[in-house]
């Protein structure tokens, strides 16, 4: 992954040691790699497949999404980011020379990455940061096929009282959805007209409100109800 800005690492070492002590706890020891740091605003383009892998990176704040688009000129939402998160892992370890997926901010946040060159070598020797690497890859896996089974098994009203939850459960979370809709429908893997009915349903119902253009939950234990054992964390 590339940064052709890098005045964006405006705050240098600064910005590293800020990040590295909210977050370390939640990262593999670094130390002694040349970290770098960055802020990224909404809607920026954290990778994109065929772009060189020159990065690993880990999301520490912010949200972004992650997608694959498809030959018909379609995108597949897969999954949200939130909390830390690698980029470029799998790649790495798989040892590709370009990144696979594409991650697009959702919100402002800010990164730590790590430049590969010279440290690749290094890091296939490192045994504390490749089981943590691993650890991230068998976590997304578990994640996706549980998203993916859920997606097949059980009805939207199910899986949307579950999302609207998880939602709820993120610290830095607004209180209302106010994501786009057309985003919330490549997630769920249904269409706006029914995405629409459900959410109108769940109006009348009083499991939400409409408020100031978003959704407000207005009954947390009749959506846990409807959401049973799905999950989205």
């Amino acid at each position: 992954m590339s940064y052709p800005d890098e005045k964006r690492a405006e705050d240098g070492d600064a910005l590293v040691k800020t990040l590295l002590r909210r977050y370390g706890e939640a990262l593999p020891p670094l130390e002694g790699y040349p970290l770098k740091a960055r802020r990224f605003v909404a809607g920026e383009m954290l990778a994109q497949p065929g772009e060189p892998l020159q990065n690993l990176c880990f999301l520490v704040e912010g949200c972004a999404t992650v997608y694959n688009a498809m030959e018909n000129g379609r995108a597949a939402m897969l999954t949200e980011y939130r909390g830390v998160q690698t980029i470029g892992e799998l790649e790495l370890l798989m040892e590709g020379p370009v990144l696979t997926g594409s991650i697009q901010a959702g919100t402002s946040g800010a990164m730590l990455y790590l430049p590969l060159e010279p440290s690749r070598e290094r890091l296939f020797h490192d045994a504390a940061i490749l089981r943590y690497l691993g650890r991230e890859v068998a976590r997304k896996l578990e994640h996706s096929s549980r998203l993916s089974a859920q997606d097949r098994l059980y009805p939207l009203s199910a899986r949307l009282a579950a999302y609207l939850l998880y939602r709820q459960s993120v610290p830095e979370a607004e209180p209302r959805l106010t994501m786009p809709l057309t985003r919330l429908c490549e997630l769920m893997g249904t269409s706006y007209r029914h995405l629409l009915r459900t959410l109108r349903e769940f109006c009348e119902n009083g499991y939400l409100v409409r408020e100031n253009g978003g959704y407000l939950i207005a009954d947390e234990e009749a959506l846990k109800r409807l959401a049973g054992s799905i999950r989205y964390d």
